[in-house]
């Protein structure tokens, strides 16, 4: 008869609803009444054939065996009334596809970086006992509530000396979307074979879509033995050049270029997830989502003192900011010149501009990309020599920003111009109607920007086409961005005249469009805005300009807390950890806490700030309006 929901079994396990099932086996949500918890509890089919029970069996003592938060748990082992079954912990985050595809933000790809850094060293652990697995996919890597990934379904498990006692129909199994090539050919498998797959596993979860689609099993098999991948990037341009580089490693069709093993695999994504936070901070405002989340900032705020401090070739105004990439910052002034100083306050290089460096400098792999307001877009390599120059009709006032290889950048005339990382050539160019003072933003494949005459325009971020626009406020300072899951996102815009705004996007049909209830909130400041808002989690800090902070809940705008600064506020705050970072036109500095606004430090000195500091390598780098940078450590 078959299991249902309200039955108990061994007078212990009482089942709930189906949570998923295979050709022998079902699995149920259940609670157990001894122990008073939610598990997971798969049960064996009745009259199985006697090689499926003989895998359910093999996958409960290989659960037994292994010991590795990566790898799901037995709980218990029992049988009523003649069916097998076995307990575990029941999993709530749902596959691991669900942290995909990869967005424009920092959380998004940290996010992603640790669970495959996870589950990468929680496969070693199963291959160092022996283990093969077999059958890697979406739906047998799920994730905890802490949201790190658990592998599961171990009934095609090989063990390498027990191998020979499979049958020959076994060696064949597995799913055909993230099969390595030889297992598809059936000529073995081996540890390697589980590298493969697992690449495939994330390259579905960066990409969207797994390596291989085709009208059936066979045209898919065929592929992964004969057809090259499809670079991640070109499926979705969010993906880090580090990111795309291992998937594609993970995916050779021969084993001996894949990583050596899973743990090699594991310190790929570690060291990815070093080098993607070098480029957010190399990046306005933590990167492409304008979140004003910096990581890597100081772990102890209460214990910052000034290191070092460096006279820069002139003064640093508003809306500069200070930026940096392994070991270099960069910082724009008054008189012409970007500067590149070493993270121990050497000159590194003075790099000379025909009239202003006010807007934000991008840092990209040995070279620099700033503008100036000659109108003058350059990218030279970190000894000052320059690469190229595009020039544009007006002032530059946005920060360079990466995307699909190119440069997007706004200009004080009302235009948006996108050229190419490489060369510099123009790709397209878009005109809002009305000058240009903010960054652009990234999200999903659109850009944003919002002009002066109170328009936010949304763009197709390859091509330049508008998808929509819609009138918000006169807008200064740059728009933040913070993912709400499952392609939606709020996009907090602080207008001129003190209102924020936080509006509902949504992802349709691959599209980025206003969701129905296109505001989730607003809230009024009454007081005007020059500093761009910041955003992590669900807190937002947005600065008046006249001193007073307000933190905000991400979720309904209501007010978490309040603090006031004595001078006017132009610099951006900064969120780093658990901490927002403050500037003020009369030289105060501070760090409160991000949750309850609790003063963690603070400091001044004689001179005034504009420009955005920056959190990064355990250090604050703040360059004040008199062109003294100086590191707080």
């Amino acid at each position: 008869m078959p299991l249902s929901g309200g039955q108990t079994l061994s007078g212990r396990y009482l089942l709930h609803e189906p949570i998923g099932e295979g050709g022998s086996a079902q699995v149920f949500r259940a609670t157990d009444l001894h122990l008073g918890r939610d598990v997971a509890l798969k049960v064996l089919h009745e009259q199985v054939h006697f090689l499926d029970r003989e895998r359910f069996l093999r996958e409960v003592r290989i659960l037994a065996r292994l010991s590795h938060p990566g790898v799901i748990a037995i709980h218990d082992l029992g049988q009523d009334e003649g069916r097998d079954f076995f307990t575990m912990p029941l999993l709530t985050g749902g596959q691991i596809s669900l942290l995909g595809p990869l967005e424009d933000t920092p959380q998004s790809l940290e996010r992603f970086l640790d669970a495959a850094a996870f589950v990468s060293g929680a496969l070693e652990h199963i291959h160092l006992g022996g283990l093969v697995h077999r059958d890697l996919t979406p739906g047998n890597v799920l994730l905890g509530a802490d949201g790190l990934p658990r592998i599961m379904d171990f009934g095609l498990v090989s063990m390498s000396e027990h191998t020979r006692h499979l049958t020959r129909s076994g060696v064949t199994l597995g799913t055909p979307q993230y099969m390595a090539p030889e297992q598809a050919r059936g000529s073995g498998v081996g540890p390697s074979s589980d590298i493969y797959a697992l690449g495939a596993v994330l390259y579905r979860v960066a990409c969207g879509s797994p390596p291989f689609v085709g009208d059936n099993d066979q045209s898919v098999l065929f592929q992964h033995v004969y057809e090259q991948v499809t670079d991640p990037r070109d499926l979705n341009p969010a993906i880090p050049d580090a990111v795309a580089q291992i998937l594609l490693r993970a995916l050779a069709k021969s084993p001996a270029e894949r990583p050596p093993s899973a743990e090699a695999l594991s310190a790929l994504w570690v060291r990815a997830k070093f080098d993607t936070r070098a480029a957010s901070s190399a990046q306005y405002r933590g990167g492409r989502s304008r979140s004003g989340a910096h990581a890597g900032g100081p772990a102890w705020p209460a214990e910052l003192r000034e290191r070092w401090r460096v006279k820069l070739p002139g003064e640093v105004t508003w809306p500069s900011a200070v930026v940096g990439a392994r070991g270099l910052l960069a910082v724009g002034t008054r008189s012409g010149h970007l500067a590149l100083i070493g993270s121990g306050g050497d000159v590194h290089a003075t790099l000379a501009a025909k009239d202003e460096v006010t807007a934000p400098a991008t840092l990209v792999g040995e070279s620099v990309i700033y503008g100036a307001w000659d109108g003058a877009l350059r990218r030279a390599d970190l000894s000052g020599q320059v690469q190229w120059t595009h020039q544009t009709r007006a002032e530059l006032t946005g920060a360079p920003t990466l995307w699909g290889g190119r440069v997007l950048v706004t200009s004080r005339d009302g235009h948006l111009h996108a050229v190419n990382l490489e060369s510099g050539e123009l790709a397209w160019a878009y005109r809002t109607g009305g000058p240009i003072a903010a960054s652009p933003l990234i999200w999903a494949g659109a850009a944003f920007v919002a002009d002066e005459n109170g328009w936010l325009h949304a763009l197709d971020a390859l091509t330049g086409a508008q998808l929509w626009k819609v009138e918000v406020g006169v807008t200064h300072a740059t728009p933040a961005l913070m993912p709400l899951g499952r392609g939606e996102a709020a996009l907090i815009v602080a207008t001129w005249t003190g209102e924020i705004h936080a509006l509902h996007l949504r992802v349709v049909s691959g599209r980025v469009s206003l969701a129905p209830e296109a505001v989730l909130w607003s809230y009024d400041l009454e007081d005007e805005v020059w500093a761009a808002p910041a955003v992590q989690g669900q807190s937002v800090v947005v600065a008046g300009w006249g001193g007073q902070v307000h933190a905000l809940s991400l979720s309904g705008g209501d007010e978490l807390w309040t603090h006031r600064l004595e001078g006017r506020v132009t610099a951006s705050p900064v969120i780093s950890g658990q901490s927002v970072y403050l500037a003020s036109e009369v030289g105060e500095l501070c760090a409160l806490n991000l949750h309850d606004g609790r003063v963690v430090w603070q400091h001044r000195e004689a001179q005034g700030v504009q420009a955005t500091p920056l959190a990064d390598a355990d250090s604050l780098y703040v360059a004040f309006m008199d062109g003294t940078l100086k590191a707080y450590r």
